[in-house]
């Protein structure tokens, strides 16, 4: 419904102040002329929609939906926000815990959120969101297909069978087998955000016909075994990783919560010589580079090699970015 309602908004803000109908709304929507009878369910939500905002509407007639109605002044998008409001405000419990963290799970003493106690990072207008729970039943038993933006420009049709949902960063990612792909044992990775979200709702389309293939047994433990985040770059080993530390608040944040579960620390931070040391056991991809430039001067990376080539090269970039003139 939020396509919906965003193309509703948009005609009741109209800036040359036309009044619209019902019915002017669904046409714009289904890209066709509509007879009421086939959109009944769309057309009565749209009504009861509009009784209850009935407060920011200028009614053509001045009584009447139905004859016309256009957005006060300064309540443009005022019923989607409404809309979206009223969705989280009917969610308790899990759905409510789901919605508004991500999929995170919370720890609640009451069964509202007004009454937890504990909280996990959250973005509560995560892109695609509701697509955890939709994807959700055909893990691991049916595929499934979708449109995907690849980088956010190329328009992709996939079909994939779905293993695993994984969060990370308070983002979302689907991965599993992609029929067709050359080598279809090769894992491949999916963000949630870019699954295309058509008029029509999310269109995840389950392909029964399809024999779905599970992964081995623990693979996905060994997939994410040597890396940051969720990106593994194929054909590259793990390699040994020097931090070092040039700040003692940075490496006790580092010492608590580790880069990595491989992480040991070589040296406790001395001082005197204003440094310390860890090591970590991982494949260099975008989210280490991320975690280590998080930290600012407070490490680097001593010698030479391509991570460290990659991290001064944004790092010079940077600086003269923030030059001042």
């Amino acid at each position: 419904m939020e396509q919906l309602f965003k193309v509703l908004d948009e005609m009741a803000s109209s800036p040359d102040n036309q009044y619209v109908t019902i019915n002017n709304v669904l046409e714009v929507y289904y890209g066709r002329p509509v007879i009421k009878k086939y959109v009944e369910s769309d057309y009565n939500r749209l009504r009861q929609a509009l009784y209850r905002l009935k407060d920011v509407l200028i009614l053509k007639n001045g009584q009447t939906i139905k004859d016309g109605f256009r957005y006060k002044k300064g309540c443009e998008n005022h019923l989607l926000k409404k809309e979206e409001e009223d969705f989280l405000d009917s969610k308790v419990g899990d759905e409510r815990q789901l919605f508004l963290t991500g999929g995170l799970q919370m720890l609640f003493k009451g069964s509202t959120v007004l009454e937890h106690l504990v909280e996990l990072e959250c973005v509560s207008r995560l892109e695609n969101l509701k697509l955890v729970k939709v994807i959700s039943p055909y893990l691991g038993k049916t595929v499934i297909s979708f449109r995907y933006h690849q980088g956010y420009e190329n328009m992709m049709d996939i079909t994939m069978h779905p293993h695993l949902l994984k969060e990370y960063n308070s983002r979302w990612f689907l991965f599993g087998y992609v029929v067709n792909e050359k080598d279809e044992n090769d894992v491949v990775c999916f963000s949630l955000d870019r699954i295309v979200n058509p008029k029509s709702g999310f269109s995840i389309t389950p392909c029964s016909d399809i024999a779905f293939r599970k992964a081995p047994r623990y693979f996905y433990r060994q997939y994410f075994k040597d890396i940051v985040g969720v990106t593994r770059m194929k054909d590259k080993a793990p390699e040994t990783i020097t931090i070092r530390t040039t700040n003692y608040m940075v490496h006790k944040l580092i010492k608590t919560k580790p880069i990595h579960f491989s992480q040991v620390q070589i040296h406790d931070f001395d001082k005197e010589k204003n440094e310390g040391e860890f090591t970590i056991e991982v494949i260099p991809n975008m989210e280490l580079q991320t975690r280590l430039l998080s930290y600012g001067d407070g490490i680097y990376l001593p010698g030479e090699g391509a991570l460290q080539n990659e991290l001064r090269a944004k790092i010079l970039r940077m600086a003269e970015r923030y030059k001042l003139k």
